[in-house]
């Protein structure tokens, strides 16, 4: 079972998804970021230009980032790419494709009072969801409560209510 939780008082939750069809060769990402109450603070979907699911999750995660210290210096951030989140925390160089990206966001978090760690992807569903808008609708998009969709706030509100993700094996 997974609940979401909600980040400490001044300090902001981000959430990230990335998407990427090796087939097509689109891909894209989106996420949110959200108060210690839960509620929805901004939502990010877009389309990218990248080379393998890793690198979409990366680029999610920047664009998160952007995003995120414009609001607070005090970030939680949660992932469910263990491999993005193995690679951040062990100072990985990661392949020449994706180099500068990871230049870019450990740039971002040398300025930030951040935590990040994973997460199991039932648990994060509405970063999902906007991972699957990002590979969906070209160009990028923010949304915040007032404008976004019922179904993403939908997932949002079963993350404040603390219902469960099962997680089968």
């Amino acid at each position: 079972m997974v609940i979401w939780r909600a980040p400490q008082l001044h300090q902001i939750k981000l959430n990230t998804d990335g998407s990427f069809d090796p087939g097509t060769l689109i891909a894209g990402g989106g996420g949110l970021i959200r108060d210690h109450l839960g509620r929805l603070m901004l939502a990010f979907h877009s389309s990218f230009q990248a080379v393998s699911s890793f690198h979409a999750e990366l680029l999610a995660l920047e664009m998160g980032l952007r995003h995120a210290r414009q609001i607070s210096f005090q970030i939680w951030i949660k992932l469910d790419a263990a491999a993005v989140v193995t690679t951040i925390t062990s100072g990985g160089l990661g392949s020449w494709q994706v180099q500068h990206t990871l230049t870019r966001i450990r740039n971002m978090l040398r300025d930030l009072q951040y935590s990040i760690s994973h997460i199991h992807r039932e648990g994060n569903r509405p970063a999902d969801h906007l991972a699957a808008l990002g590979v969906a609708a070209l160009g990028s998009h923010i949304v915040d409560e007032g404008t976004t969709s019922h179904h993403l706030l939908a997932l949002i509100r079963m993350d404040q209510l603390g219902y469960p993700s099962f997680r089968f094996s």
